[in-house]
């Protein structure tokens, strides 16, 4: 008996060893739990701050008083409402509340104001926090200040619609002032005119003086012609020596508009003869002067409009007196090839004229790992038509479309043989804004996938902005279906059209591609180096992947290298080649 108490006691005394044994281990892991919550809440960089049931503050981090400028004895037991910059109505603090108490957490951007007054964007998540039987018990706050990305797109906003060497307009913006104008010429039924001046001869300046003078020189030409017009006049530089301007009229009348159209460009042409001074050197220039109409009864879009200025300008440079032509029907020679050309496209999709091209994309190490896909037309007769003669002519109506299905069963098929050679390249495609806007669309990539077998997950759709201007949520509806699929996206042309942060945080894309013309000109041009360089801190921040095309120099590779990861397409890696060429030179997968 005396055996068995002790047996017991000895067991009841092991028991309370081990529940005092994980009692003291429970302690010390919660306190461990406890030590790295306050040690992130002390060290984050966004800003975090907790109110009580009634919203009022009972705590903030470091991050909130270096964000906001206010100590933490400032705002305890003061309401959030303190920080509110005044730049949001009543409805938007209503609607924000209404999503918290419905849904139990709230995000978005919001302007506040920091102690000193200043005004700032912050990216804001509320969220409401319950004890265990779901009783409110606290609102957290995390925040962070979003106002380097706002200048970031402030400057690739500038540099995207600004001339760098002139700050005047450059062609995006001009275009976009033509259809303006168009659309107020349809509406009131004033008049406005396209004026395009290309200078003599310029290139000979550059020769004699150097480059820099000539910079100087068009920095000045813009700033005296900026002198002349009106406030409303739109004065844009569209290549190195061709400036446009846009000229609104407050009448209808075609004989007295053009006749104040003429003296203005007279004056623009005796200012250029007379002599432009730079550096204490006086030049004296001539140029041709083109002029083109847009009326209530026009029906062009703005590229037309530039097109018919662009034909008189090259008259007015033949000519040997009248250096100033309007754009007429009788110089439509040029416009009807262009017209035939127009009905021969019609058909060649249907009689197999067109060739599927690859341009090699490359890593930093120059690994091929992927290709865009581009296409190229053999006509019969004018054999092979680049695309920048026929896809401007195709955008402007269903042609387009057809094109965008012929290249995409294309290069599914592409995808469906590489994938069973064992290869992962990935293929990139351009889509048609006209296209991809079709009900169908999503569709029809979809029944492509399938027949050919392909895998989603190496094709990569090129999107420009202006596929999701008038209706981004249908747009990144579609896309999100894509996406499910494996399919990436590529925003292609970033920074030379509506380049905006708020397309790049909503709309559902894995890359960013740097076109071409900031890419000539890295090494020579500040400007283009600083906007190439925002891009790929926003690409950074935004964990973007980036290509860069039309890459010809190995000092571009450089740069680029030295900047962040960047995928690589242009000359110096490969020209465009016909698929069954491309795929001749890929080595065997292993």
């Amino acid at each position: 008996m005396l055996t068995y108490l002790n047996a017991l006691l000895l067991t009841l005394s092991g028991l309370t060893c081990l529940a005092l044994y994980r009692h003291h281990t429970t302690q010390q892991k919660a306190k461990q739990h406890q030590l790295l919550a306050t040690r992130v809440f002390e060290t984050t960089d966004e800003a975090i701050i907790i109110t009580d049931p009634d919203v009022n503050i009972i705590a903030v981090n470091p991050a909130f008083c270096r964000i906001t400028g206010y100590s933490e004895t400032e705002v305890l037991g003061k309401n959030p409402r303190m920080l509110s910059s005044g730049r949001h109505d009543k409805q938007h603090y209503q609607r924000m509340w209404q999503t918290l108490l419905r849904e139990g957490t709230w995000a978005g951007e919001i302007w506040n104001r920091r102690k000193s007054g200043e005004t700032y964007p912050e990216w804001q998540t509320i969220s409401e926090v319950r004890d265990s039987r779901g009783k409110l018990i606290n609102y957290i706050a995390v925040f962070a200040d979003i106002s380097s990305m706002h200048r970031a797109q402030a400057m690739i906003e500038n540099l995207s619609w600004r001339d760098p060497l002139t700050g005047m307009a450059n062609r995006a913006l001009f275009l976009n002032r033509i259809e303006q104008a168009i659309a107020n010429a349809a509406r009131e039924g004033l008049i406005a005119y396209v004026l395009l001046l290309d200078i003599d001869r310029f290139k000979n300046v550059n020769e004699a003086y150097g480059p820099i003078t000539g910079d100087a020189l068009l920095k000045a030409i813009a700033e005296r012609f900026s002198h002349v017009l009106r406030k409303e006049d739109v004065l844009a530089r569209l290549d190195s020596d061709a400036f446009a301007l846009l000229i609104p009229c407050r009448t209808a009348d075609r004989i007295a508009s053009g006749h104040e159209i003429v003296v203005i460009a007279e004056k623009l042409r005796v200012l250029l003869h007379n002599g432009v001074e730079v550096d204490g050197r006086l030049i004296h220039l001539d140029a041709g002067i083109g002029i083109s109409v847009i009326t209530a009864s026009s029906h062009e879009i703005a590229l037309d409009v530039l097109h018919h200025a662009d034909m008189a300008m090259r008259q007015a440079k033949s000519a040997d007196t009248n250096r100033i032509v309007f754009f007429e029907a009788a110089m439509g020679a040029a416009i009807m090839q262009l017209y035939q050309l127009e009905q021969e496209l019609h058909l060649a999709v249907a009689h197999n004229e067109l060739r599927l091209y690859l341009q090699p994309q490359v890593d930093a190490n120059g690994v091929q790992v992927g290709a865009e896909a581009l296409v190229r037309w053999q006509h019969p007769e004018r054999g092979l038509i680049s695309p920048a003669v026929f896809i401007p002519m195709a955008e402007t109506s269903d042609l387009i479309i057809a094109i965008d299905r012929w290249m995409m069963a294309g290069v599914c098929k592409l995808l469906a043989q590489l994938k069973s050679q064992g290869s992962t390249l990935h293929i990139s495609i351009n889509v048609s804004p006209r296209h991809f806007r079709r009900a169908d669309f999503v569709d029809e990539i979809k029944a492509q996938l399938a027949v050919s077998g392909a895998d989603a997950g190496n094709l990569v759709l090129e999107v420009t902005e202006g596929l999701v201007i008038g209706d981004i949520d249908q747009a990144v509806a579609k896309m999100n279906q894509l996406k499910s699929l494996g399919i990436h996206f590529s925003m292609d042309d970033f920074g030379t059209g509506y380049s905006s942060l708020s397309y790049l945080k909503r709309l559902p894309i894995q890359e960013l591609k740097i076109d071409k013309s900031f890419i000539d000109d890295i090494i020579t041009d500040a400007n283009a180096a600083v906007l190439v360089e925002t891009i790929l801190a926003v690409a950074r921040h935004l964990h973007l992947q980036v290509v860069a095309e039309g890459i010809e120099t190995q000092a571009q590779v450089d740069f680029l290298n030295s900047h962040g990861a960047v995928i690589h397409q242009g000359y110096l890696f490969g020209h465009p080649e016909p698929v069954e060429q491309w795929l001749s030179k890929l080595p065997a997968a292993t």
